[in-house]
């Protein structure tokens, strides 16, 4: 397989390229974990969601990728799933949700080169975009704080 997810703990999540890079697509695999580690750094308790998931959209499209619209990131805590449900990868402008201080998100950037909806395989794990082209996915989950 060409591109390999490794579940490290907990929620957090890394691709690595496990087979010789013969279609070149370690930059979006760079791009992704880029865009994350931005994410990551601008979340703060107040910011609005739109803003962002904006970021992740941008960064992409300025690299040249597109993002996945049909999968999202989410809250953790007590569930894999909570509030805020549903953060995209791309910016609705009626979204008023904002981060909360003292929750827990778990902030996913889906980015692929030709499509915009991705579907799982049946193994359970792998994305393929419906239009064709690699999607790549990294997560990480943090606590949102002031900071």
């Amino acid at each position: 397989m060409f591109l390999q997810n490794l579940m490290a703990s907990g929620l957090t999540m890394e691709v690595r390229l496990y087979s010789e890079n013969i279609h070149k697509h370690q930059p979006l695999v760079d791009t992704s974990k880029t865009i994350l580690h931005k994410a990551l750094s601008s979340i703060k308790g107040g910011y609005k969601i739109s803003e962002i998931v904006y970021l992740i959209e941008s960064e992409a499209k300025k690299s040249g990728f597109k993002v996945i619209k049909n999968f999202a990131a989410h809250g953790a805590g007590r569930i894999l799933h909570e509030e805020p449900e549903n953060i995209l990868n791309y910016r609705v402008k009626s979204n008023r949700e904002r981060f909360k201080k003292n929750t827990t998100v778990a902030i996913e950037s889906f980015i692929s080169t030709k499509s915009t909806v991705a579907v799982e395989l049946n193994n359970g794990w792998t994305l393929v975009g419906i239009k064709g082209g690699y999607v790549t996915q990294h997560e990480h989950t943090i606590l949102v704080t002031d900071n």
